[in-house]
């Protein structure tokens, strides 16, 4: 499938189709982590007080969820930054598995395309690597050509040729505050591009 020749990601109909898919998905497992709050708040009024102890537990899990899709909302938004900036590109062979179990996808340096060095973006951890997506479709032998839209020396979207499944990757400088942001052999338009995508720069 061909990407669309648009000047960026976001101009295409079927990215931003893609995006509010994406969104909207994001959004329900928002709202659906809160309504769990109020049923457990109902079960705990409904139940003895010495069922506490096997409620208590519950809670932690409900608020480590409310968390996580918290923070996936947030990621929705910023993938949303990012195809705003950068267009497409078709890329084969640019995903594998880490040794430790997630994904890994390496693409060419933007500003020096030597065939022998490629930039690799990581994603997932190594607790619960193994159920996601990418990781199952990559051992399946079934991801060839991937869609990025990005700079992978600093982040950048991936996304199955389409786009679907959309998926926000980055170097942990470019988001890590805690952490010196890349300055060396960068020019100074591409690290412009990458502070309005949202990326740490130097």
């Amino acid at each position: 499938m061909d990407v669309p020749l648009t000047k960026t990601a976001y101009d295409d109909a079927a990215t931003r189709r893609a995006w509010r898919r994406s969104a909207s998905f994001r959004l329900c497992a928002f709202l659906l982590s809160l309504a769990s709050f109020v049923a457990w708040l109902y079960a705990v009024l409904l139940t003895p007080v010495w069922t506490l102890w096997v409620l208590m537990p519950v809670l932690f899990v409900l608020i480590y969820v409310a968390m996580l899709n918290t923070a996936r909302v947030s990621g929705v938004l910023s993938l949303r930054r990012v195809l705003r900036v950068y267009p497409w590109q078709s890329v084969s062979g640019a995903a594998s598995i880490a040794k430790n179990g997630t994904t890994r996808f390496s693409f060419a340096d933007p500003e020096h395309p030597d065939p022998g060095k490629r930039v690799s973006l990581a994603y997932g951890s190594f607790l619960g690597s193994g159920y996601t997506f990418w990781v199952r479709q990559v051992k399946a032998g079934a991801v060839d050509e991937v869609w990025f839209a990005g700079d992978p020396r600093f982040l950048g979207v991936v996304a199955v040729p389409g786009p679907r499944r959309l998926m926000g990757v980055a170097q942990r400088e470019a988001v890590d505050s805690q952490m010196s942001a890349r300055k060396r052999g960068v020019s100074p338009e591409a690290r412009e591009r990458a502070r309005a995508a949202g990326a740490r720069v130097g």
